[in-house]
């Protein structure tokens, strides 16, 4: 059991009460610190809190952290594509495949893009307000999806980039492939999101007033005979948001196992699709220098493949 009482600075308030404790403890896994709030061992000012409290300046945390600690990611020399650097920040180009950062229940402890910034950077050289799971790691995306990723080199980096998210100030573009042809060209798609109740996998469409907020916009880049390339904006980042928010559209990301439809993937199998059509295209958004970063690559042979044999179709 370990024991500590924490009064809360300017610094820190605001954040949410079970991650700024899984930061400030990150030997421990946050479904342990979340366990220990449930059970009555974390008290904001003498009284019992719920894990998504909002800590305010002052506030006195009273601790007893169960004993539930996890394993450290170790480093591992797997290549990385940095397509863009300077002493604050690394934006690397994330291969599909590749997991992004172990998880708190025990998984993904090797292969992953924070076993390989552990070793081109070195743990001290990589914010650690993300706990010692996820390293310099401001936001994700998932195993099969492809593209660009900001990591953050500092704590107060990391901050920043988390304040211009919360603004919407950073521009985040995705390319993906969705079935069918879509009635206009250009589109916002806004519907909350929550976890689905029957498959804790899986994200659905939350009811009104309910859920996570969510807002994506597209514009069609081209149509083929069965599918649109779509350009699709995240405004807001939630888990899986451009594969659930076209599916439910009646669109659904070509290639996607969890919520595609079935039949159209094989058939874009015969092109050579061996995953979900979805690549992080670019990223645009200002350091607090005032320099403007407006990174862009290129889709991934594999997909830009698929795009030529559809061409010739």
């Amino acid at each position: 059991m370990k024991k500590d009482s924490i009064k809360i600075d300017f610094l820190n308030k605001g954040q949410r009460l079970d991650r700024f404790l899984s930061g400030f403890f990150p030997d421990y896994s946050r479904s342990s610190i979340q366990k220990s709030i449930k059970d009555g061992k974390v008290t904001v000012n003498n009284q019992p809190a719920k894990a998504h409290y909002d800590l305010k300046e002052g506030d006195v945390l009273d601790i007893f952290l169960q004993d539930n600690q996890v394993h450290f990611p170790k480093p591992e020399k797997i290549k990385l594509n940095i397509v863009f650097e300077d002493d604050d920040i690394a934006i690397i180009e994330k291969p599909y495949g590749m997991v992004t950062h172990p998880t708190e229940e025990g998984k993904h402890f090797s292969g992953t893009l924070v076993n390989a910034l552990l070793y081109h950077f070195g743990a001290k050289n990589l914010s650690d307000i993300g706990g010692m799971l996820r390293p310099g790691i401001v936001h994700r995306i998932d195993k099969d999806t492809s593209g660009l990723l900001i990591i953050a080199k500092n704590n107060e980096i990391h901050r920043y980039l988390i304040g211009l998210m919360k603004k919407r100030d950073i521009a985040k573009k995705y390319l993906t492939l969705v079935r069918g042809r879509l009635e206009q060209e250009s589109g916002r798609i806004e519907a909350p999101l929550t976890r689905a109740r029957r498959d804790r996998k899986k994200i659905s469409l939350a009811m009104e007033n309910e859920g996570r907020e969510a807002i994506t916009e597209y514009k069609v880049v081209d149509f083929y005979d069965a599918y649109t390339l779509v350009e699709a904006t995240i405004l807001t980042g939630r888990t899986h948001q451009i594969r659930v928010h076209f599916a439910a559209i009646g669109h659904p990301v070509i290639g996607d196992e969890l919520y595609g439809d079935k039949r159209v993937n094989e058939e874009a199998r015969k092109l050579g699709l061996k995953r979900q059509f979805l690549h992080a295209e670019s990223l645009v958004f200002k350091l607090p220098s005032g320099k403007i970063i407006n990174v862009k690559n290129k889709l991934p042979s594999d997909l830009k493949a698929v795009i030529e044999a559809l061409n010739k179709i």
